[in-house]
């Protein structure tokens, strides 16, 4: 199946989402945000902590379903006696829910500035290599 993929989370995150299966995390990363900016609750991804430029036919991962998607803006203002500054960044909080385990099949996508779709596989057993 086709996902849209979010890559370079930290392991930590991985193994948390594995263990409680639901976790809540922030997406800064150009890369990332503009891969969920168009997808809504109920839609699923794939999820690596490989780099995008690291995923290859064979990458692991999970598949995981949007619970919540939130857009935030984070605004930082600096200010001295001879200068005013302020800077905007947006993010996004995601809730995924785990579905289970995913192995990349082919890479469907990589363009610049669109988000990574890779066709998925979902493994439902542990395969001897």
């Amino acid at each position: 199946m086709i996902y849209t993929s979010l890559t370079g989370l930290s392991r930590h995150v991985i193994k948390e989402l594995l263990a409680a299966r639901v976790r809540t995390v922030e997406i800064r990363s150009p890369n990332n945000f503009i891969a969920i900016y168009d997808h809504q609750p109920g839609d699923r991804l794939f999820v690596t902590d490989s780099s995008a430029m690291d995923v290859v036919p064979g990458t692991t991962g999970l598949i995981t379903t949007i619970k919540a998607l939130q857009i935030i803006t984070h605004r930082t203002i600096q200010s001295g006696e001879y200068y005013y500054e302020e800077r905007e960044s947006q993010a996004a909080r995601l809730q995924l829910q785990l579905v289970g385990v995913g192995r990349v099949r082919r890479i469907t996508s990589i363009e610049p500035g669109t988000p990574l779709t890779l066709d998925v596989d979902e493994v439902r057993y542990c395969g001897a290599r």
